[in-house]
């Protein structure tokens, strides 16, 4: 027997945007496709800069900007390296918000926060269907590209959802199960020796890793040895980058709750030579 569907009407006020799009006409066409189905609605650009193509970084943008927004918001998240593939376009309810995007694992752990309700992979016809002739910008019959699937298919469902179309109206049901999973918070090891991934980098070089402070037992520890492909660095704990003199390193609790490390008034990224989804080891003293 297959998945059966309750209809849920969303109505949401809100759609928050998380892309790689910059700061150029994409961002600009995502936003006049959903205005222009659902002038009502309010647009949140939470991150158009997410490093191109890079799926765990979209991940946790998404993960820690959620929840900021009103409950009942939609939030569309586009990093999408595998646009017009074999990945699914996908909908799902999860605690009181809607997210839609890729299944790549971009939504996965925002929607295990939240705790997954119903999805469905949506259906191109059946988008289709509702926005043809609705938008005056466009030809009356509305047509998917192979490569902007957040205009021709993102967009337009978040605006149909804010009008109260339910995910039966969008797609075929699916469940937790069929989603492609990924983490953020990720952790190995133990006894004050971690394995750890870098899951963001800001645009001021503040590495972004894969744990929180009670994963390592910060509030007991009197600094990290933090080692990397590039060396072995002996960083102190603080509360905030001034915590250390200029141009220092300082490992503390980030605004979202993560273990962050930065250079006073410089770049991390660059003194510790890493990217995004690199592994390192940290060494915790107590």
């Amino acid at each position: 027997m297959g998945l059966v569907l309750r209809v849920v009407r969303v109505a949401g006020r809100f759609v928050g945007l998380v892309t790689d799009y910059g700061e150029g006409h994409y961002v600009g066409v995502l936003r006049a496709v959903i205005k222009g189905l659902a002038p009502d609605v309010e647009i949140v650009d939470l991150e158009h800069n997410v490093p191109s193509y890079n799926v765990v970084a979209g991940s946790y943008v998404i993960l820690v900007s959620y929840k900021w927004l009103p409950r009942g918001s939609i939030i569309v998240g586009v990093v999408d390296p595998g646009v017009g593939g074999p990945r699914k376009p996908v909908a799902v309810v999860a605690g009181e918000y809607v997210f839609v995007g890729p299944d790549n694992g971009l939504l996965y752990p925002a929607i295990e926060a939240e705790g997954f309700k119903m999805g469905v992979e949506l259906r191109f016809d059946k988008i289709a269907r509702l926005v043809s002739g609705r938008f005056p910008g466009k030809l009356s019959a509305w047509t998917l590209s192979y490569t902007f699937h957040g205009r021709d298919i993102f967009a337009p469902v978040a605006a149909l959802l804010s009008l109260g179309f339910s995910l039966e109206d969008l797609g075929e049901p699916i469940s937790e199960g069929d989603l492609t999973r990924l983490k953020v918070h990720e952790v190995k090891g133990g006894d004050g020796v971690y394995e750890v991934k870098i899951v963001y980098v800001d645009r001021f070089g503040n590495v972004v890793l894969s744990c929180k402070p009670e994963d390592l037992n910060l509030g007991d520890a009197i600094n990290v040895e933090v080692i990397t492909e590039k060396g072995s660095f002996e960083v102190p704990i603080g509360v905030t980058f001034s915590s250390v003199p200029p141009r220092e390193l300082v490992v503390y609790e980030n605004s979202f709750g993560y273990v962050e490390i930065a250079v006073n008034q410089g770049n991390a990224m660059e003194t510790l030579g890493v990217s995004i989804g690199d592994s390192i080891v940290l060494k915790v003293k107590y």
